[in-house]
Order: C-alpha cells, then structure tokens, then sequence
C-alpha cells in the first residue's frame, strides 16, 4: 500500500476559497504521519524601477498571506511547511516544486476549461497531469458528502504489464487514502470497447474489492463511460491511471486521462506510473 508523508497543497493567488487546501488539511488530519507543503507561484508584469525590490516585497507580502490561511491547519496539529515562488512560468513549475518538496500527492483546484479550450491552451491542469512526479489530486468539487463515494477506474481488457500495474496503483490509493474515511464506499468502473471484451461484474469486483453491486461494466471508451458512472453513482471522486510520459509524446493532445478531466463534473484523483 502507498506510502504517504507529504501533500502538496496549490494555492490559487485569485481566490479566498482555497478547496486544495482544505482537502489538504482533511486527509493529513487522518493520518499523524502526513504533513502539508503549501505552495504559490506569484509573478508581476507591472512596471518597476526596482524589480528585485517588487519581487522582494511582493513574495513577502504573499508568504504573509499564506501564514494566515494555514494557521487553523497549525491549530489543529498538522506539520505545515509555506512556500512562494517568483516565476512568470508558474504553469510548469508546480511539477518542479512539487518534486524539490518530495511530495507523495499534489493536491490542486481545477480550472473550469472547456475541451476546446484545453487543447488550445498550454493549461495548468494537464502539464500537471504530464510532469507531476506523483498522484495529482484535481478537484472540481468544493463539498464532499459525509458518505463519500470512490469510484475506481479499472482496465479489466489488457493484462500487459503497465496496465497491470496502473490497476493495481488505482486500487492500492483508493484504499490508502479514501476507505479510513467515516462512511467511505469503493465502487469500480471498467469500459471495454466491444463485446469480444466483455467482463463480468464479479471479475470486476473481484479484482476492485467491491460488492457485486458496485461494479459497473459498461461498453464504449472509457472517456465517455466513466464520467457517465461517475453521475449514476454521484461518485465524490474518481481515480485513474496514467503513464508518465516525456519527449515527443508529453506534446500529444488526447491521453485518456486529460479527456476524462474534461468531461468529468467531479474531483479526479490521477495515479502515475513511469
């Protein structure tokens, strides 16, 4: 089971509202072990005489900020670590952070973007999906139910090894950070493309852990399936796996998982494997 010692909580510089920190705050109040590293990138384009004075005053002035709005986390007995980094490139450079932090999850606000709109911008959200060095928790959500559903994203149609093991990531932080939850419930999810792929819902539910009940198989691609399972069973969060990936192939728009963080109306939990 996943090991977790460090959340990686984002801040939005535009907002009192801070969702990832709160959802931060929740799961390191489960577990004495686990602290939390908030973080904000700031920048200013405005005219300065003395830029090194603005950025110094301006990092200061946010760092303050930051002190006020992780006080009650302090209160309440969790580690908390803050941080503000003066980059104009604040896009790429949560996935460095985050890395520089040792962080065993990222925790972030998603933005409200459209499919279209994703593809024609370089958006926060999926170069995070991309270069994160661990799972990247997107919420979409502000509020969670007391009796928060979970449903996993399963491949059951390929057994090849990296599929293997995303399946198997996917059920260990489903386990690892959502069942000590009070009232927490696992429900699965697997998609297959045509009938010569079908599987049964116990195979499913077996695999998963779940009941019977909850395991839904449904066919069609997993972009569409998922959200769709998701709404019918108001699932809180979902979790899938994604391969890291670099080079050429991090410039290839459509991997399943960006396509299912648009189309979802939920928070999304991405695990990775390298």
């Amino acid at each position: 089971m996943p090991t977790f010692n460090k959340i990686f909580a984002v801040i939005d510089p535009t907002t009192d509202n801070q969702i990832a920190l709160t959802r931060a705050g929740k799961i390191a109040g489960r577990n004495e072990n686990i602290s939390v590293h908030v973080y904000e990138a700031i920048h200013s384009s405005a005219d300065s005489k003395d830029a090194e004075a603005m950025e110094r005053v301006e990092t200061a002035r946010h760092k303050a900020w930051l002190e006020t709005l992780v006080t009650p986390l302090r209160e309440s007995g969790l580690e908390v670590v803050v941080e503000v980094e003066w980059t104009a490139n604040w896009r790429d450079a949560i996935a460095p952070a985050a890395t520089r932090a040792e962080a065993s999850m990222i925790i972030k606000a998603a933005n409200a973007r459209s499919g279209a709109q994703r593809r024609l911008l370089n958006t926060a959200d999926w170069t995070l999906l991309r270069n994160a060095p661990c799972p990247v928790y997107q919420i979409k959500k502000d509020q969670i139910s007391d009796q928060i559903k979970i449903l996993m994203a399963i491949d059951m149609s390929r057994d090849d090894e990296l599929h293997v093991k995303l399946n198997e990531q996917v059920i260990a932080y489903a386990n690892a950070l959502f069942v000590g939850a009070e009232g927490a419930s696992l429900h699965a999810v697997n998609s297959y493309p045509n009938s010569d792929h079908f599987v049964y819902k116990d195979d499913l539910a077996a695999k998963a852990g779940v009941d019977s009940a909850n395991a839904h198989t449904v066919e069609g691609p997993p972009e569409t399936v998922i959200p769709e399972v998701a709404e019918l069973v108001e699932a809180d969060i979902v979790i899938v796996g994604t391969a890291a990936r670099d080079g050429i192939k991090a410039a290839v728009i459509g991997n399943t998982a960006e396509k299912i963080l648009d189309a979802i109306t939920t928070n999304i939990l991405t695990v990775n494997v390298g």
